[in-house]
C-alpha cells in the first residue's frame, strides 16, 4: 500500500511540474516520460494491491486504476489509512483536527505576514519621504532657474 500511495504521489507532482508556467519543451517531454513510467509502475502496484486486499483484516476493497489515478489532492489519497491498524482512530487521522491545524498554521502564517508587512510599511514610507524631498528641491531648483511653469508642475503632480 506504501509502495501504491508513493507512486501516485510522485505522479502527482510530476504532473504539477508538467502544469507550471515556463517550462520547456524538452523539460516537458522529460516530464511526459516520467509519468509515463510511473504509471506503469502504478498499474503494477495497484495489480499487486488487488491481489493482496481481500487477504487483510478487515479485508480492504479493490481499487481500479482509474480512481487511484483520479485523486488530485494528497488528502483524497487515503490508502495509507488502511495500511496501520487503527489509524483511523489516532487523532490527526480526524477530519476536524487536520482543519482545525490547517486554520491554526494559516493563522501563524498570517501573524508573520503581518510582522512583514509592518517592516516593508516602514521602508516605503521612508522611500515615499525621500523622494518627496527630492521632488521638492527639484521643484524648487526649476524656480530659482526660471522655470516656474515647470516647478508648478512638478508640485502639482506630487
Amino acid at each position: 500500500v506504501e509502495e501504491l500511495e508513493g507512486l501516485v504521489v510522485q505522479q502527482m507532482f510530476e504532473l504539477s511540474k508538467a502544469n507550471l508556467a515556463k517550462t520547456g519543451y524538452k523539460m516537458r517531454k522529460h516530464i511526459s516520460k516520467a509519468i509515463s513510467r510511473h504509471s506503469t509502475a502504478i498499474h503494477a502496484a495497484l495489480e499487486q494491491y488487488n491481489k493482496l486486499a481481500p487477504c487483510q483484516h478487515p479485508p480492504r476493497p479493490k481499487l481500479d486504476y482509474a480512481e487511484v489515478i483520479g485523486y488530485s489532492l494528497l488528502g483524497e489519497f487515503s490508502l495509507l489509512k488502511h495500511s496501520h491498524y487503527k489509524v483511523l482512530e489516532k487523532p490527526w487521522a480526524l477530519l476536524d483536527n487536520r482543519e482545525m491545524m490547517m486554520k491554526y498554521y494559516k493563522l501563524q502564517q498570517s501573524q508573520e505576514e503581518i510582522i512583514q508587512l509592518n517592516v516593508e510599511i516602514r521602508t516605503l514610507q521612508a522611500w515615499l519621504d525621500f523622494n518627496g524631498e527630492k521632488m521638492k528641491l527639484a521643484a524648487q531648483g526649476f524656480r530659482d532657474s526660471g522655470s516656474p511653469g515647470l516647478a508648478s508642475e512638478m508640485e502639482s503632480m506630487y
